[in-house]
């Protein structure tokens, strides 16, 4: 409330000041304008600095802004007290009058897809060149450095400066209802709250005061051009918290316009372009064939950008997954990986005609093993069993994981009892030859045993029942002594 007290204040003094003293009524103006103007630019470069993590490019941008319009507002200064001019509209302020929008456009164009793309921010710069030099062309195609040389020119200097403050008007607007975080509403709000009371008050100003009765800064009407800078200060000097998201846009609204949003810089510059294209074509078609250029550009860089980071999510989701079906001790298949290729084989064996086999593995006396050397040797106990089993293995398409703890599993497709049992004992002879110690074992060395499980799909089975039969198969090889090959009853 404090703000809004002493800016209404100086508002008012503003108003009383060029009443009680019109002989300096100009200078006073002058100041106010200033004032206002320095207060506004200080604003948005404190919000810039101290609204995030990272500096906010786009209140320092409107900080620009703020400082081009000030430039106008000297060089008009300029041309009352140092040249004596008394024309409405003389060149040099009326060009800084209305280059005061390219900062804000680029502000307000900006892709928080590719905000932090070096080369979106080079597409904008040259944009933003062009858009210059477009405009420095077309107001001295009007007018001289002297001024308008007559009524309907400064008319067409008005109706420029309505054109391009109701354009980011609109835009700013725009933004503000695609905002989906506070920190973006913050700033479009207090961009809004400024260009739609600059466009309304700068248009009643130009065309009911400057070309009306009061040509001349000076009278009590100039309060009217410090209420934007006034609505924007108020607005930026509010915390970030004030700038809550009140609605919540539809996401396609807010894909939609971040991802468009670019266009209105080249839009500038293609009108701007066939603005000045009658007395400069060769600017006017260089100012298409940019705009035209740059959006192109920008664009299949963009989709170039989003193509690569799709690649590196699609690789880390590949990483991921390989992650998420491997046992990190034996860099085997873990036991989601078994169950998915279970299934899947289980119900190939209709359509191949072939039966499946299944056989599980079982380390005997690991226990005995862990408890006499310990579970560092026990692990590479482990590494080094799965290496042998993994290595014995002749077919690219049996599939061999880690069960879990000391057990291991394979999946033989199109494979029958007859080729299980003597994979099985490939197997075993492969782990028994690797003459690995363990003095807890009557065999003196680490050895396996084998339950063999083969079956096809079919209405009273599943791969469950297979799971079982291997294991019941186990269980039968281990109670013949272990060192074993056994399969289903």
């Amino acid at each position: 409330m404090r703000d809004y007290l002493i800016v209404f204040a100086v508002l008012v003094l503003h108003a009383v000041s060029v009443r009680v003293a019109p002989e300096i009524g100009m200078a006073l103006s002058y100041f106010f304008f200033g004032a206002f103007g320095v207060a506004a630019g200080v604003a948005a470069v404190h919000r810039g600095l101290t609204s995030g993590r990272r500096v906010d490019a786009r209140w320092l941008a409107m900080a620009l802004t703020m400082a081009l319009w000030l430039c106008g507002v000297a060089l008009s200064a300029r041309q009352s007290y140092v040249l004596d001019n008394a024309n409405p509209a003389p060149g040099d302020s009326m060009f800084f009058y209305i280059i005061y929008v390219v900062p804000a456009l680029v502000a307000l164009s900006s892709s928080p897809v590719a905000a932090r793309k070096r080369w979106a921010l080079g597409i904008d710069l040259v944009l933003a060149s062009m858009l210059a030099t477009l405009f420095y062309v077309r107001v001295f195609t009007l007018v001289t450095m002297e001024g308008a040389a007559g009524r309907p020119e400064a008319e067409a200097i008005a109706a420029m400066l309505d054109f391009e403050n109701i354009f980011l008007a609109v835009i700013a607007i725009v933004r503000l209802l695609a905002s989906e975080r506070q920190r973006e509403a913050s700033f479009y709000r207090a961009a809004s709250i400024f260009f739609v009371s600059y466009t309304v008050v700068v248009g009643y100003y130009n065309h009911f005061v400057a070309l009306g009765d009061y040509p001349d800064f000076g009278s009590s009407w100039d309060i009217l051009l410090d209420i934007p800078f006034a609505a924007w200060l108020l607005a930026a000097r509010r915390g970030e918290g004030h700038g809550r998201v009140r609605w919540r846009p539809p996401v396609f609204l807010v894909r939609f316009v971040q991802s468009g949003s670019p266009v209105f810089m080249a839009m500038s510059v293609l009108a701007l372009g066939l603005m000045v294209m009658r007395h400069h074509p060769g600017l006017g078609v260089a100012a298409c064939a940019a705009a035209v250029l740059g959006i192109g550009l920008r664009s299949t860089l963009t989709q170039v950008s989003l193509v690569e980071v799709e690649s590196r999510l699609t690789a880390r989701q590949a990483t991921l997954e390989g992650l998420a079906y491997r046992d990190g001790l034996t860099e085997l298949a873990n036991r989601r990986a078994l169950d998915a290729t279970l299934l899947t084989e289980w119900h190939r064996t209709v359509e191949r005609n072939e039966p499946v086999a299944l056989l599980m593995i079982d380390i005997d006396f690991f226990k005995q093993f862990n408890d006499r050397y310990g579970h560092v040797e026990g692990d590479e106990c482990l590494r080094r069993v799965a290496s042998a089993l993994a290595g014995r293995i002749g077919r690219g398409e049996d599939f061999l994981a880690r069960y879990g703890g000391e057990e291991f599993a394979l999946v033989a497709p199109s494979t029958t009892l007859a080729g299980a049992h003597q994979l099985a004992h490939a197997l075993r002879e492969a782990v028994q030859s690797m003459g690995i110690r363990n003095e807890g074992s009557p065999y003196g060395m680490v050895t396996v045993s084998i339950g063999v499980a083969v079956g096809v799909e079919s209405p009273e089975a599943g791969p469950l029942s297979l799971l079982q039969a291997a294991d019941n198969a186990l269980y039968r090889a281990k109670a013949s002594g272990r060192n074993a090959v056994a399969s289903a009853a």
